[in-house]
């Protein structure tokens, strides 16, 4: 008798290699191999069991994400960088760091690069909106006054103070507002000016941390081994709106206000 008709295995699409720590690196690899036609890699020494395939050069791989860039990680992002691979970092580029040439992804896992990223997909084509207005939340105890903003439930009204933010836009305020809970919470409220009088366009998007966290960091590396960012230096949010496609699939939902 014959054996049945032949299992085919899906070609691979995207491998990406992972330098991240628990709990978040077992996180994004589930997020990751939700997706269909995806490969990880660990950059580390072998876990042991086998269960998780280990990547010991970056040749080939697609994309490496690491937690931050530190002494640890940064002799791999050097070698991602020179062989032209994307690097996608949570945290932002500290100060000492000054990559040459590549293209990296920075401020994954910040509430500032979320409410950025929420406000260039909400975006229209054309000249950047006449204001726009960044929030998200950060750990600490809430502010008893400030600068109101809003978030969707269950975070909702808070006070923030001004921040820095990464969106190279004109005319935008940055704002955080301590919180104390599971959740974490970014928005982007967007004024949009045209011949055809004002609008405003609100965007908010409100999880678990540590779900946002994986979340948002399988988004960005996906999407960078998917070509979606420039070269040099980026935020989370690309300019064709693949960061927030790819972290919706994974499971991030988002709410829209927009004023009648």
């Amino acid at each position: 008798m014959g054996s049945g008709p032949a299992r085919l295995t899906p070609p691979v699409a995207d491998r990406i290699a992972l330098f991240l720590e628990d709990p978040l690196g077992p996180r994004v690899r589930s997020c990751l191999l939700a997706e269909r036609g995806v490969e990880v890699g660990l950059l580390v020494d072998d876990p042991g069991d086998g269960s998780v395939p280990v990547a010991p050069t970056l040749e080939g791989w697609g994309a490496l994400a690491v937690d931050r860039i530190s002494d640890a990680s940064q002799p791999a992002v050097d070698r991602a960088l020179e062989q032209r691979i994307p690097v996608v970092s949570g945290a932002d580029l500290p100060d000492w760091s000054s990559p040459a040439g590549g293209t990296m992804i920075t401020g994954v896992l910040t509430g500032a690069g979320l409410a950025a990223a929420l406000a260039s997909a909400a975006a229209p084509d054309g000249p950047p909106p006449a204001e726009t207005r960044l929030s998200w939340t950060v750990p600490g105890k809430p502010l008893a006054a400030g600068i109101p903003v809003g978030f969707p439930e269950p975070i909702g009204p808070l006070w923030a103070g001004r921040a820095g933010h990464p969106l190279p836009w004109p005319s935008v305020t940055g704002l955080a507002a301590p919180h104390q809970s599971p959740w974490r919470g970014a928005a982007a409220r967007l004024t949009i000016r045209s011949a055809a009088g004002e609008r405003l366009l609100v965007r908010g998007a409100v999880d678990d941390a540590l779900f946002l966290d994986a979340v948002c960091m399988a988004a960005a590396a996906l999407a960078a081994a998917r070509g979606a960012y420039p070269e040099g230096v980026n935020g989370p949010g690309d300019p064709g709106g693949q960061f927030m496609h790819l972290a919706r699939r994974a499971g991030l939902e988002t709410a829209a206000f927009v004023p009648a």
